[in-house]
């Protein structure tokens, strides 16, 4: 595999456009699995895409609300994520004043099953101290998010896992490693890393950076399957 093929497996180039009813997106995928940005103008409607996938969203700045099934929740920054099944609907309109910008996931991959929590939407599960960063997690039955400020110096140390792991610049920039290969992150991008790729990151800078990191299945808190649960006293 030669450098550049590596760069774009890890470190994709996002597809860029901007859609009729104004919204523009950044669109970066790895395989079965998109990450999208859409800046969405004072107004606008958004649409459920792909209802064939899953799909996991957070707002990362302004204020969105988000319909999904019947289930109607203004969402807040880095506060409120929506994990939606295929087949159930989803739509969002920005009533404010300013622009949102949505982050979604959207997955599609033969063998896993994307059920979703009681009501659709998800809250912070906790917020900890984590190899000195500042970590909050949410969690739900086959994904898990983690929002991370790593601070001017501070570092992930490479390692290795079996679980999927994505990542996206929340804020400013870092420098991320997925096997041999380096990318400084800025705000959007986007890096994908298979079970057992070896990974690092690193904030070289002065100033806080800031990262949404995915976990495809849950790592840090492992939900258990249903069928052990039922043998559990």
């Amino acid at each position: 595999m030669t450098t550049q093929t590596r760069e774009r497996r890890y470190f994709p180039a996002p597809d860029v456009g901007t859609q009729d009813n104004g919204i523009r997106f950044e669109a970066y995928r790895r395989d079965d699995t998109e990450v999208r940005l859409s800046f969405i103008p004072p107004g606008a409607v958004v649409t459920g895409r792909d209802p064939e996938k899953a799909r996991v969203g957070m707002i990362v700045r302004g204020g969105l609300s988000v319909t999904v099934g019947e289930v109607v929740k203004v969402m807040r920054p880095e506060h409120d994520v929506y994990v939606v099944p295929p087949h159930v609907g989803l739509s969002a309109v920005n009533s404010t004043a300013e622009e949102a910008v949505l982050l979604e996931i959207t997955r599609s991959k033969s063998g896993e099953k994307y059920p979703a929590p009681t009501g659709y939407f998800l809250e912070p599960l906790e917020s900890r101290k984590f190899v000195k960063m500042d970590v909050t997690f949410f969690l739900a039955d086959w994904i898990e998010l983690m929002i991370a400020d790593i601070p001017g110096g501070g570092q992930m140390p490479y390692h290795k896992h079996s679980h999927e792991q994505i990542g996206i610049c929340l804020e400013g920039r870092y420098d991320m490693t997925v096997e041999e290969t380096s990318h400084e992150l800025l705000f959007g991008g986007t890096y994908f890393c298979a079970g057992q790729e070896g990974h690092s990151a690193e904030n070289p800078n002065a100033g806080l950076a800031r990262s949404l990191n995915i976990f495809i299945p849950p790592r840090y808190h492992r939900v258990p399957k249903q069928e052990e649960e039922q043998e559990t006293p």
